[in-house]
Parts: C-alpha cells; sequence; structure tokens
C-alpha cells in the first residue's frame, strides 16, 4: 500500500486558516496523487512554520508560533502544526495623498473615507491590495489612465503591536476622448452621431462605453457593436474611439394570433414591423384584425427624434369597425404624437382627428373630433414572459372642444394598473383595475369609441363584450361616462409549463358614480410557453341569471 501524508492545523480558523493551507508548501505535497518522498517531507516540514507566519502577515498576525510535530504512521507519516497567531496588528494611522492634475477628483482625500482601511481596524494585507487597485481603477475609470501608486507603504511595529499606512497616488494628466471614428454602412452618420454622448475634447470616461454598445444594440438596426477605446503612446493623452457595428441579419418581423371568446367569437390578427425602413432609421409597423365582430387595420410610422433611443415622432392612420349588441361603428383616424420612452417611464403627446359613422339602436349619428391627449406609464417585471413579480400603471387624459373642429366639447381620464406577486413558489397573484370618467354635458354629445362599457374578457368576465352600462329608454346599452372595474386572480403551476387559475371579476360602467357593480367568477387553465401564455377561462356572471357560461383564449404575456 502506497504511503499518505496527513496534514493538521489547529489554532486558527476563517480566511486565515484557509490562507494558510493555500501557502503551506507541505499541503500541497499531501494533496498529490503521486507517493510522496519522505525527503520531501522532511524538508517541507522543516519549512512549514515559515510558510505559516508568510501566510498570517497578511491578515496583521507579526508575532505567530507555531508548534510542529512529524510521526510516522501506520500508512505513512502525519504532519501537525499548532498554531498561536499571537497579538493582531492594528491600523493605528491612514495616509492618503493624491497629486496630480486629478487630485480633486475623488470624493475626498481624507484618508478614513476615502477608502475601506480605517484606524483601529486589525491591518489585513488583501483588502489594503484591494483598496489600493480600486482607487487606481477609479481614477483610471475618470480619465486619468497613467493614475500609479508612487508611495505605498505599510510601517508595522512589532513592539506595540501597530501599523501605519502611507499611499501617495498620482493621478497624472486628464486624458480626454480623441477622434471618435464609426465603421458602419447602416444608417447616416447624423442618426448615428445621436446615440454617442461624448464628444471629442471631453474628459475620458471608460464607463460611457459600455452603455453606448448596449444602446447601439437595443436599437435592433446592429447584430453585433464593439466600442473600442484606442489607448496607446502615439496618441499622448487623447484616446480615439473606434465604433464598429454590423448590420441587423433581420429588421422585420411578423407575428400572427387567434383569440377566441364565445361572446365575440373567433378573431386573428397580424402584425408586421420593419424596424429600419431607411438609413434615417425610420421604422414602421402595420397590425391588422379580422373578427365577427371587430376588424380593424392599423398602420404607424415612426421617425426618431431629438434623443433616438428615448424620443420618437409617430404617425399613425387606420380604421376600425365594431359590432355588438345594437350598436355599430366604423371609424377612420389619423394622428401624431410624440413620446419619449425611459424604462421603465414612458410618456406620449398626441394629436387625433377622427370620424366616426355609429349606429346606436334606431339612431344614426357621425362624430368628428380633433382631439389632443397625454399618457404615460410606468412598467417593470422580473421577466418579459411568464412573470412572477411586476407590474404596469397608465394614465390617459383626452379631449375636444367644439370651438376647435369637433362636434362637442369633453375631457375623458382613465387609470389602469396590473400587479403580478409570487407569494409562494409555484403560485402567482394577479390583480388588474381600472378606474374612469369623462366630463360632457351628456354621453350622447361623443360616438361609441369614447364611451365606457364593461363585459368582456379584458373587464368582467361572464358577461358579454360591451353588455354592461347605462341603457337608454328602449334597453339599448349607451355606454357610460364612469367606469370601474377589477380583478383577482390566483394561479398555480403544475408540471413543468401548465397552470390552473381561479378569478374573480367585479366591475361596470355607469352614467355618475351612484356606483353599482356586477360580479363574475371563473376558472382557466393555461400553458406558459418561452413565447408567453396560452389561456383557456371559463367564467360565469354571478348577478345576471339570464347569462349563459364563457369561455374566452388568449394568447399573450402577462402585463
Amino acid at each position: 500500500m502506497a504511503a499518505t501524508l496527513e496534514v493538521a492545523i489547529t489554532g486558527v480558523e476563517g480566511k486565515a486558516y484557509e490562507n494558510i493551507l493555500s501557502r503551506l508548501r507541505i499541503y500541497r505535497l499531501s494533496q498529490l496523487d503521486e507517493q510522496p518522498d519522505y525527503l520531501e517531507v522532511k524538508r517541507l516540514h522543516r519549512l512549514a512554520p515559515q510558510d505559516i507566519e508568510a501566510a498570517l502577515a497578511p491578515y496583521g498576525y507579526h508575532s505567530v508560533q507555531v508548534e510542529s510535530d512529524l510521526i510516522a504512521t501506520e500508512n505513512g507519516w502525519r504532519a501537525s502544526y499548532d498554531v498561536e497567531p499571537g497579538r493582531q496588528v492594528y491600523i493605528t494611522d491612514v495616509s492618503i495623498t493624491v497629486i496630480g492634475a486629478g487630485k480633486d477628483a475623488l470624493a475626498t482625500t481624507d484618508g478614513q473615507t476615502l477608502t475601506a482601511l480605517r484606524v483601529g481596524d486589525p491591518l489585513n494585507h488583501p483588502l489594503y491590495e484591494q483598496e489600493k487597485s480600486r482607487l487606481l481603477r477609479e481614477l483610471r475609470a475618470l480619465g486619468f489612465l497613467s493614475a500609479a501608486c508612487q508611495v505605498q507603504n505599510i510601517k508595522v511595529n512589532r513592539a506595540d503591536h501597530s501599523a501605519g499606512i502611507d499611499l501617495l497616488l498620482d493621478t497624472g494628466p486628464a486624458f480626454r476622448f480623441g477622434e471618435i471614428m464609426s465603421d458602419q454602412d447602416v444608417i447616416d452618420e447624423d442618426l448615428f452621431s445621436r446615440f454617442i454622448s461624448f464628444e471629442s475634447g471631453d474628459r475620458f470616461d471608460s464607463s460611457i462605453l459600455p452603455g453606448l454598445q448596449r444602446d447601439l444594440y437595443r436599437t435592433g438596426f446592429f447584430q453585433r457593436v464593439s466600442v473600442i477605446p484606442d489607448i496607446s503612446d502615439e496618441n499622448g493623452s487623447y484616446v480615439p474611439v473606434i465604433i464598429v457595428a454590423e448590420p441587423s441579419e433581420s429588421v422585420t418581423n411578423v407575428s400572427l394570433g387567434v383569440g377566441y371568446a364565445t361572446d365575440t367569437s373567433f378573431n386573428i390578427r397580424l402584425d408586421y414591423q420593419n424596424r429600419l425602413l431607411n438609413r434615417s432609421g425610420h421604422s414602421a409597423f402595420s397590425s391588422l384584425l379580422l373578427g365577427d365582430q371587430r376588424s380593424m387595420v392599423q398602420l404607424n410610422y415612426r421617425v426618431p427624434g431629438p434623443d433616438p433611443l428615448h424620443t420618437a415622432f409617430t404617425g399613425t392612420g387606420g380604421w376600425n369597425r365594431e359590432l355588438w349588441e345594437d350598436t355599430e361603428t366604423e371609424k377612420f383616424s389619423a394622428g401624431i404624437s410624440y413620446g419619449y420612452d425611459n424604462s421603465p417611464h414612458f410618456r406620449s403627446l398626441s394629436l387625433q382627428f377622427f370620424n366616426e359613422d355609429y349606429q346606436i339602436g334606431a339612431t344614426s349619428e357621425t362624430g368628428r373630433f380633433l382631439m389632443p391627449g397625454l399618457s404615460g406609464s410606468w412598467a417593470r417585471a422580473d421577466a418579459l414572459v411568464n412573470t412572477s413579480r411586476g407590474g404596469r400603471v397608465t394614465l390617459e387624459i383626452e379631449g375636444a372642444s367644439s370651438e376647435l373642429l369637433s362636434d362637442a366639447t369633453f375631457a375623458k381620464l382613465r387609470l389602469s394598473g396590473r400587479a403580478i406577486i409570487s407569494p409562494l413558489q409555484k403560485w402567482r397573484l394577479i390583480g388588474r383595475s381600472s378606474v374612469g370618467t369623462i366630463i360632457v354635458d351628456t354621453i350622447d354629445e361623443i360616438p361609441p369609441s369614447l364611451r365606457f362599457y364593461a363585459g368582456g374578457e379584458k373587464s368582467v368576465r361572464g358577461y358579454k363584450y360591451k353588455t354592461l352600462g347605462p341603457q337608454d329608454s328602449t334597453g339599448t346599452i349607451v355606454g357610460g361616462r364612469v367606469l370601474l372595474t377589477g380583478s383577482i386572480s390566483l394561479e398555480r403551476q403544475v408540471l413543468e409549463f401548465g397552470r390552473v387559475s381561479a378569478f374573480f371579476d367585479i366591475g361596470n360602467a355607469m352614467d355618475d358614480w351612484d356606483v353599482d357593480l356586477v360580479r363574475g367568477v371563473g376558472v382557466g387553465i393555461g400553458l406558459a410557453l418561452p413565447f408567453g401564455q396560452i389561456k383557456l377561462d371559463f367564467a360565469y356572471p354571478l348577478d345576471d341569471e339570464g347569462t349563459a357560461q364563457y369561455v374566452y383564449l388568449r394568447v399573450g404575456t402577462d402585463l
């Protein structure tokens, strides 16, 4: 049987113990697969106290005593070391001085606040080296690329177990951005330059460059982006930056969706997006929806704004037809909006003109409106698909004046929200709500597309689409000036992709704040797939005995 070597260390623990293991040569020998040589074992055993002392010195132990023993065993040898670290050395003085062009660049030159090294703390060499490196990294990130330590001393007084730290950092000259060069043939240079937040001559800041790379990639124009600073002696104190951007393999996207509900029947939706129509960065989005009760065509044309990553002008045009109960409406619209998107916040200012022909019961009307609007939203989630924690809040304000190309004067406000939490593993609690009000003399002055209705898959399930709301003298649903809806759903994951849920919906559309709410309950099953959820809900009304159960099929994301 091959001889073995056993090593035992007592008297220390934690990081100091781990450092001894890494520095102790006889321990490293014991970890080898080959049989140890006795002469080598004796040699490394004699050197072990030195190894231990060297391993403990970085942690402020400078009076180390080691009792060692090497004995023969039945299988080989056993080396043991009883370590008495002695008194730890404590820091009694910290002097950190910064000189050079960037002497005021760091937060303070007070050594007690400039680093984590504190008077009264045990001397810790690894922390000292860590802090020294951090200070140099910060200076170099601030544009002082030649920053260096001119003096770096630790003075240990073994007599009183104290240590003084003395650092002198020379920042050197302030480096600046040099020429900014782009290697891309995807968009115009004028647009490309608007993504760059720095100019030649600005103080060099390396932390900006990863953000620029990320921003350019987020545009969808490029497949791969590299931002390379050219730090070389021949450039002096100026750092040229080379940006290499490869075109995206595809800037178009086509998606197809299908939905079903017993109250609205089947519908099919086709979306087309082109993220880069031309070198000016223009993009387009079009959507076609075909269904028994609702059909629409939507066209959006987007032009980058002054800050192309966050702002854009969007022109819109569309046609929309809806039919439910005793109401039929057909709407043509065109508009323009200016949006600011800085996730998680989004804001938009819009102006829309539309013409709507509609029939409610036996009454036929036409409405024309020039409608300014303001909207804002906040959204955050841990994942876009299969969200376990997240939320969205949206506020919309719009209105019109009869004195400005509109058939009536009104103001409309709507606030809606949705939240998802996961109180337990495999469980989700999903809530949504919506509240809105319209300020108008009579609801008859505005067309159905502006009125509030409730009922349907995205409102109060268990009631037919847009069948909840005020009625006229003939019993026709005419819509209301007040909307109040809410929903709570409890969902449980089953197997890997399956979902089961139970929900409670409440709400109504009303003509005033004299609240009269109806309720619906139901259960659902679904599949959580990489692109989103496929969900089938079965709902039943609690306050309308004459209404049957309703089934809703939906494909999409959670928020």
